[in-house]
């Protein structure tokens, strides 16, 4: 790989171009369903949170508020989600998937998940493990997910207490 910032930062650009490309998320919608990538992933983390606020989304997604103000209109008036207010603060609404949304999103998560099987599928099992682990360092180098708390590749051992434990 060349030495400059230039030919690094065209590198990731490249990358950047085929990955989307290849995941499909720049056809006209995500997975051939009416949904953008966005109101896909507000419907996902929706699905996957207790009670989240738009706040809550804007932060984890860094969406503008605005903007996702404005998705999250649209998907109310598809009928995918409601915002009630919040028990423990009656200016904060909460947000939840409606029996609509429940079934936008499993169509999109299994499709999501199918796409992605038919790639892994194409592999022979060892391509599989080396994509998996270079996806695995691009998380830890940039801080994703895979970078954080405990990794679940590596062995756990319990022990009995020792002095200083309990302190």
């Amino acid at each position: 790989m060349g030495d400059g910032i230039e030919t690094r930062i065209e590198a990731v650009r490249r990358f950047n171009r085929f990955w989307t490309r290849r995941i499909g998320v720049l056809r006209e919608g995500l997975l051939y369903t009416p949904y953008t990538l966005t109101e896909a992933r507000v419907l996902l983390e929706v699905s996957r949170r207790a009670a989240p606020t738009a706040t809550d989304l804007s932060r984890e997604l860094g969406l503008d508020p605005g903007y996702l103000s404005r998705i999250l209109n649209r998907l109310e008036g598809r009928g995918l989600i409601t915002r009630v207010p919040s028990e423990d603060d009656g200016r904060r609404r909460t947000l939840s998937l409606t029996r609509d949304g429940e079934d936008a999103f499993s169509s999109l998560d299994s499709r999501s998940r199918e796409e992605v099987g038919k790639m892994l599928e194409a592999l022979p099992e060892g391509e599989q493990r080396r994509l998996l682990e270079a996806m695995r360092t691009v998380e830890v180098v940039l801080g994703g997910e895979a970078g954080r708390g405990f990794k679940y590749s590596e062995p756990c051992y319990l022990r009995a207490h020792e002095p200083g434990d309990m302190g």
